[in-house]
């Protein structure tokens, strides 16, 4: 088995709720292919080309083997379903939804990454709770309406990304998925800012939700409700309790969660192109 490597790239930021500083993770991975007769060369690539895009909840940050739920996905594609993948994360720690669509609309790199893909992953949402934190912090204002603005900057934000993606990728070319954030609130009051309460967990992450299903829902992709796995329906459940996040980073999913993440996203399938 061809080994996997890891190359240094630019930092993103953190996802769910809680800020800090956060290792930045590319992950280049090139997984050999099992055999299983012979595909459709229409149907099935040789290689499968899957780039991620987003903050630190897509980097990895959490999860001690540093692969993460994107890396681990690339190996669930080769070891589940036998296809040989080329795995390219570009996100970065810190890196904000208007800062993502400005990086795919006109930075070389990303967009040279994403003509190529097969597979597009999006995972973001984190960084741009950071402002909202900030105001209420200072009392600048109080509750959810601190974040108010903000999310809606992010949901058009990620719409107009995912229409720039399909632009470059037309739904018959590459399979598009943006997972939505655990809210890592509940359970961890001992190492969250007290001004971050429950209430602001579950309207900041059913947000999110809204408007990254939205956009995928339009734009031909599918979202991947680890929100919904991790807290349950009510998005207020605790997910440390089941080892799936961390307070060492705080706060992120460990490498367990990150799996399962990996899963709900194996899960979500490769149609149109599998």
């Amino acid at each position: 088995m061809t080994a996997v490597t890891a190359v240094s790239a630019p930092t993103h930021r953190s996802g769910a709720g809680l800020r800090g500083i956060v290792l930045s993770v590319a992950l280049l991975a090139i997984l050999p292919a099992a055999t299983l007769g012979a595909p459709r060369a229409s149907a099935r690539p040789a290689v499968w080309n899957v780039v991620a895009i987003g903050d630190s909840d897509t980097t990895g940050q959490g999860d001690a083997t540093g692969l993460g739920w994107v890396g681990r996905y690339g190996r669930l594609l080769q070891q589940k379903l036998g296809l040989r993948v080329t795995v390219v994360n570009l996100a970065r720690e810190g890196k904000t939804s208007s800062e993502l669509l400005a990086d795919v609309r006109s930075d070389p790199t990303t967009r040279r990454a994403l003509r190529k893909a097969q597979v597009v992953l999006i995972g973001i949402g984190g960084a741009d709770l950071n402002a909202g934190d900030g105001r209420l912090e200072a009392g600048g204002c109080t509750g959810t309406a601190c974040y108010a603005a903000d999310l809606r900057a992010f949901s058009r934000n990620l719409a107009a990304t995912a229409a720039l993606v399909r632009e470059l990728r037309k739904p018959n070319e590459a399979v598009l998925r943006a997972i939505t954030l655990p809210n890592v609130v509940p359970g961890a009051k001992d190492v969250v800012p007290s001004f971050i309460t429950s209430e602001i967990g579950v309207y900041e992450d059913m947000t999110l939700k809204r408007s990254i299903c939205a956009a995928m829902t339009t734009h031909g992709g599918r979202c991947v409700d680890a929100l919904r796995a991790f807290n349950g329906a009510s998005g207020a459940l605790n997910a440390y309790a089941k080892g799936w996040l961390t307070k060492d980073p705080c706060c992120y999913p460990s490498g367990k969660g990150q799996q399962v993440m990996a899963q709900l996203v194996l899960d979500s399938g490769l149609a149109p192109l599998r």
